[in-house]
């Protein structure tokens, strides 16, 4: 993707100036200032929105999603709102011919995810979610491997994810907790869409919820769930009970297992066929050798400013998608799956 100075910029417009929007989405639209141009930052809370935009050097805040629109007509709209609210300002942003990004999920219900595709379609514009961590590249390279064979046959798959306490569970008038489900609503769909990669045509979902903390507001704050598929299951462990925060990810094959760590951005393929000395020794061999060369990698790469998060990788995608008319990175096809299979953990808690 080249700009030789005669292509247009896109005009980007921010809907929502909170955290996701300033730690991660704003500040990979102004890294790819060759190609867009950050018009306009959109909060309800006009003076958050004024600070957020003097912070990144946007030229106009609004609280006003269509006085917005009228004024900037931007190419794109990037909506960083919580999710209850994302069909009605992604529609209004796609009736003025905008593109629009979201940040996961796509929306609180099937039905709100309906009437975005339909909208995306009857105006003829492109529509993406921003499900980050599948572009870690530790999982493009995982995704990459089990598609040419390198582990054998997939055979399961397997999640874990904890957040601290402290970054949810503890604050009382967070937004997550009117989620449907709970908190189970913020981190559930990260589980569920990586799961998606793998997990063809889901069938069955099973989980098993508990309270380990004693906060009033808190339904549920540790999950076990199933994604079970026509190929393979997904199990999967959530919990906001502990004190560190972990996002690891396996994949099993007839061959090969890979383990990932999204945070460490490591990719290990392993297998032991015995547990004889040597067969232990060989792989643990390996799996050091492979940690090291990974960490040397990342660390090279880092110094290099290549882009090492998922929000840069999906967001530089889309843009790309967009300045050559191609497909975008997340179809909102696959934004409403997510969705559908979250309602379906959200229907299975209820039921508790």
């Amino acid at each position: 993707m080249k700009n030789n100075g005669n292509m247009k910029k896109l005009k980007v417009a921010v809907v929502g100036a909170g955290f996701v929007a300033q730690k991660r989405h704003i500040p990979v639209f102004l890294r790819l200032k060759k190609y867009v141009s950050l018009t306009a930052v959109c909060d309800l809370n006009y003076e958050l929105a004024k600070n957020v935009a003097k912070t990144f050097g946007i030229p106009n805040a609004y609280s006003n999603i269509s006085d917005m629109l009228s004024k900037e007509h931007p190419d794109v709209v990037d909506v960083c709102t919580p999710p209850q609210v994302h069909a009605p300002v992604a529609v209004e942003a796609m009736e003025h011919g905008c593109h629009v990004l979201l940040e996961k999920p796509m929306a609180s219900s099937v039905a709100d995810c309906d009437k975005m595709i339909e909208a995306s379609r009857k105006y003829g514009v492109k529509l993406s979610i921003a499900h980050n961590q599948r572009f870690y590249p530790p999982f493009l390279k995982a995704e990459e491997l089990v598609k040419n064979g390198a582990i054998g046959e997939l055979t399961g798959m397997r999640i874990i994810s904890l957040t601290p306490r402290e970054e949810y569970l503890v604050h009382e008038k967070h937004w997550i907790h009117k989620l449907p489900g709970g908190i189970i609503g913020e981190t559930g769909p990260h589980v569920v869409y990586m799961s998606l990669a793998f997990v063809k045509n889901v069938k069955n979902v099973e989980v098993v919820a508990r309270k380990i903390t004693n906060y009033p507001w808190v339904l549920y704050d540790d999950y076990r769930i199933e994604i079970e598929g026509e190929n393979i299951t997904s199990s999967i462990i959530v919990s906001h009970t502990n004190n560190y925060t972990a996002s690891k990810v396996e994949l099993f094959g007839t061959e090969y297992s890979l383990e990932m760590d999204l945070q460490s951005m490591l990719l290990i393929r392993y297998r032991r066929s015995n547990l004889k000395t040597v067969s232990i020794a060989r792989s643990s061999i390996s799996n050091a050798w492979q940690t090291i060369k990974g960490i040397a990698s990342n660390t090279l790469k880092t110094m290099l400013g290549e882009p090492m998060l998922g929000h840069d990788i999906m967001i530089e995608k889309l843009v790309k998608s967009i300045i050559n008319n191609q497909s975008v990175p997340v179809t909102p096809e696959e934004g409403r799956e997510t969705v559908r299979v979250l309602e379906s953990i959200v229907e299975k808690l209820k039921s508790k």
